[in-house]
């Protein structure tokens, strides 16, 4: 097995989750061998193990990758805005809603069950290190609202696990039904919206 130096490691594991993200969205977590991630990177396929543990874990860092960016370009932006309404709450999630859609990447989340693949064959330390990354990253966006009156008293950590239950609801959009789906979905943030979000006089 050939050692890298440390510029090519580099290099190849930013090529692994480039090469990774590109043919997870095109054939999907489970029609793709470590033997084609391999080849499209140009390395052994036992050069992969340097890296990753398996497919599962490398899908993992890439979807974390892809939350980060809707965290920066999303979530910051609007809980930092200073205008944090029942209305614009509600408008957040569904442009939230709207981001997980139409990303290729995520979008398989909800098309092909792979969460719960990915909880079965990642290691525990994976699996919770995934449930608490939203913990972390919203408490104190969720506890800066709070001091400011705008998000109700509730433990912040009860409201971002009430934001993440409904996000897993749009994941079952398919098994639920699509026919009413929307329309629910849209009553369903209403409710959430104003009940978390104090009105303002």
């Amino acid at each position: 097995m050939p050692k890298f130096g440390q510029r090519e490691k580099e290099w190849i594991q930013q090529e692994l989750l480039t090469k990774g993200r590109d043919l997870f969205v095109k054939r999907g977590l489970k029609k793709t061998s470590i033997s084609d991630i391999t080849k499209s990177v140009g390395i052994a396929q036992g050069s992969f193990y340097n890296f990753y543990e398996s497919k599962e874990v490398l899908y993992l860092e890439i979807l974390e990758q892809e939350e980060e960016k809707i965290r920066e370009q999303l979530v910051l932006p609007f809980f930092k805005s200073g205008n944090v309404t029942r209305e614009s709450f509600k408008s957040f999630l569904m442009e939230a809603f709207s981001v997980m859609e139409t990303n290729a990447f995520i979008r398989q989340l909800f098309d092909e069950g792979i969460m719960e693949s990915l909880f079965r064959k990642l290691p525990e330390e994976k699996v919770a290190h995934l449930a608490n990354s939203d913990v972390d990253f919203f408490t104190p966006l969720v506890e800066k609202l709070q001091r400011e009156n705008v998000i109700v008293e509730e433990k912040s950590e009860l409201v971002i696990q009430l934001l993440r239950m409904v996000f897993l609801l749009f994941l079952q959009k398919q098994q639920i039904g699509e026919k009413h789906f929307t329309e629910s979905m849209d009553l369903l943030l209403t409710f959430i919206s104003n009940g978390l979000i104090k009105k303002v006089d």
